[in-house]
C-alpha cells in the first residue's frame, strides 16, 4: 500500500515528486486546498470537498475549473493506485509558477498536487478521555472562510498550545467571539442543546461541521448555530471539535478547567455514533 504523489498529471512516489521553486504557493503561499478521506475505499462526500474547492479557488482569482480539470477520477485514480482503503487525500491548487512579484500574471497554469495517504484514526482512548485546549487570541486574516494553503497563524498557535501542555488552539475574537480550534470546526453542548458559532467569514465552512448538523438532526437533538461568548465555555457540559480527519473530538479541558465530568459526554458519543452510521448508509 504505498503513500502516492500527484504533480500537474504524473503520479508518483511522494519522495521524487516537485514543483517549480518559483511556484507562488511557495513564495506567496498562493493557493487553496482540500482533504478528503475515504472509508474502506470509498471516498466521503468527495462533491462536496471539490464544491469548496472550486468556491475557494474563484474566491482567489485562481482560473481552475475544479470539475472540468477531471480532478475528481484523478482522487478516484489514486486512490486505486494506492490501495489505502481507509486513506487520506490531499489536494493543493495554487496560482502557478512565475517570476516572483506581487502583481501576478494573466495566464499562468495551476499547479494542482495531491498526496494519499493512510488516514490517522483518532486512537480509541482519547475519544473517551478527550483533549485539552488553549484559548488563543485570533490573529488570522478576516477570510477564514477560504481554505487557503497560508496556515502560519494556525501553525505557531498549535505548537505553542503543544508546548503549553494542551492538544489544541481555541481561537476567540477581541471581542470574546468563540471560533475555532487551528485544525478543526468548535462545537458545545449547553443544557442539552447543540451549539455550534455561525457561518461566516471568521470560520471554515466545514463540510464534516455540516454533516454533524445533519446527523443532530437525525437523532433529535436540537442544534443551533450562533454566536458562542468566551465565557459560555465555562458553562458548556460538552465541548468538541470537527474535521475530516479526526471526524469528532471530544474537549475535556478548556484551559486548566475540566469540561463537565471531564471525559466524553453522552450526547458527544451519541452524535459519533450516528456519525459512524451515517457513514456506512452513504458509502453502502
Amino acid at each position: 500500500m504505498p503513500e502516492l504523489a500527484y504533480v500537474n498529471g504524473v503520479f508518483g512516489p511522494i519522495g521524487e515528486a516537485c514543483v517549480s521553486i518559483e511556484d507562488r504557493g511557495f513564495q506567496f503561499a498562493d493557493g487553496v486546498y482540500e482533504v478528503i478521506v475515504a472509508y474502506a475505499g470509498r471516498l466521503f462526500r468527495l462533491e462536496r470537498h471539490l464544491a469548496r474547492l472550486q468556491r475557494s479557488c474563484d474566491a482567489l482569482q485562481i482560473k481552475y475549473e475544479v470539475v472540468a480539470s477531471g480532478i475528481g477520477d484523478m482522487i478516484r485514480e489514486g486512490l486505486r493506485r494506492s490501495d489505502i482503503p481507509e486513506a487520506m487525500v490531499y489536494v493543493q491548487v495554487t496560482r502557478g509558477a512565475g517570476p516572483r512579484s506581487h502583481l501576478y500574471a494573466d495566464g499562468l497554469r495551476p499547479t494542482v498536487v495531491a498526496t494519499v495517504r493512510p488516514r490517522p484514526v483518532l486512537p480509541p482512548q482519547v475519544r473517551q478521555s478527550g483533549v485539552g485546549i488553549k484559548i488563543t487570541t485570533d490573529p488570522r486574516w478576516a477570510h477564514c472562510d477560504i481554505k487557503s494553503i497560508a496556515l502560519l497563524p494556525n501553525v505557531l498557535a498549535k505548537n505553542e498550545a503543544v508546548r503549553a501542555g494542551f492538544d489544541d488552539a481555541l481561537f476567540i475574537g477581541s471581542d470574546g467571539e468563540v471560533r475555532e480550534a487551528t485544525t478543526a470546526n468548535f462545537f458545545m453542548v449547553q443544557d442539552g442543546q447543540l451549539v455550534t458559532p455561525p457561518l461566516s467569514n471568521r470560520i471554515l465552512h466545514g463540510v464534516t461541521r455540516a454533516y454533524i448538523l445533519e446527523c443532530a438532526r437525525a437523532i433529535d437533538i436540537p442544534a443551533h448555530e450562533r454566536r458562542i461568548e468566551r465565557q459560555e465555555l465555562d458553562h458548556a457540559s460538552e465541548i468538541f471539535l470537527s474535521n475530516t480527519t479526526s471526524e469528532i473530538i471530544p474537549v475535556t479541558r478548556v484551559e486548566h478547567a475540566a469540561v463537565g465530568n471531564g471525559q466524553c459526554g453522552p450526547i458527544t458519543q451519541r452524535l459519533h455514533a450516528r456519525f459512524q452510521a451515517g457513514i456506512k448508509l452513504e458509502l453502502s
